[in-house]
């Protein structure tokens, strides 16, 4: 089977985004995970900052992958 340019970018673009999908809801559970283990406050709103963070960015990869289906 051959793919014509554009098919292609869109194979490509895809698995960006699934590489991205899966890395950013990795650094997410970690960050989710060190919140629950860590005793001092200013520590533990740090980071459900950051898994709240980085839910958007998936949100955002999420919004791009169903643009190009």
């Amino acid at each position: 089977m051959q793919l014509n340019d554009m098919e292609m970018k869109k194979v490509l673009d895809q698995g960006m985004l699934t590489r991205s999908l899966i890395e950013t809801e990795t650094a997410m559970k970690k960050c989710q995970m060190y919140n629950e283990m860590a005793k001092d406050a200013a520590v533990k709103g740090f980071f459900k900052e950051q898994a709240k963070g980085l839910e958007n960015v998936m949100g955002y990869f999420n919004k791009g992958m169903s643009e190009l289906q």
